[in-house]
């Protein structure tokens, strides 16, 4: 009758350092779960702000189209009265003028341009007329492109923290596993093994920014 083959002995210190090491890995494992949703969260509220900033740019670059139109009407009202000599329906439209049309008109109207032919067709040039919310949709955009480049940073640290995550779910399934292995070899590579992977974790883990 053969004989059971006998189980080679385990060295003392190995079973508690699993369980050490898997303790210490599982609590890793959580804080690296929590990061990564604490940072996908804040990319996902970026992006949102970008989208909000975009489309605030987008609807006031439209209005001010818009009130250029309505401006442009009245200037060709106020040239067509002062054309046939009715300075008085001029004025009357010309009081009409927004803040940013009035210095325009009278920098155009200046230049003397119904004499002169150098001059500007209208006062909706550069350097005479600032449309309504330029400076507002440049600070949209600009706000937008940066939300949205620190959104990209941010989910890219929800990846990182993921991928320390799985990192660490494979250090506590090899250290779990370790001790089973009847060979001392295949015992002590599987927790080397496992060691080694939850130092690599453990320095990404440490270089990674938290929320």
């Amino acid at each position: 009758m053969d004989e059971a083959p006998l189980e080679t002995p385990k060295w003392p210190w190995f079973e508690p350092s699993c369980a050490i090491l898997m303790a210490v890995a599982s609590v890793a494992t959580a804080w690296c779960s929590y990061q990564s949703s604490c940072w996908s969260g804040e990319s996902g509220g970026l992006e949102a702000h970008a989208d909000k900033l975009q489309r605030q740019a987008i609807a006031q670059h439209h209005e001010a189209r818009q009130i250029e139109a309505i401006q442009m009407r009245l200037v060709m009202e106020v040239i067509d009265a002062r054309m046939e000599g009715n300075e008085k329906l001029a004025s009357y439209y010309a009081d009409r003028f927004t803040d940013e049309l009035k210095p325009a008109y009278e920098k155009w109207i200046a230049l003397n341009p119904l004499e002169d032919r150098t001059a500007p067709p209208h006062p909706f040039v550069p350097g005479f007329y600032t449309p309504r919310f330029e400076q507002e949709i440049r600070d949209a955009q600009a706000g937008a492109v940066k939300a949205e480049a620190e959104a990209g940073v941010a989910g890219h640290v929800a990846s990182s923290y993921l991928g320390n995550t799985v990192s660490l779910a494979t250090v506590i399934l090899f250290a779990a596993t370790a001790e089973k292995f009847n060979q001392p070899r295949v015992r002590g590579w599987s927790l080397a093994f496992a060691i080694c992977l939850f130092l690599f974790a453990a320095v990404r883990t440490a270089l990674l920014p938290i929320i």
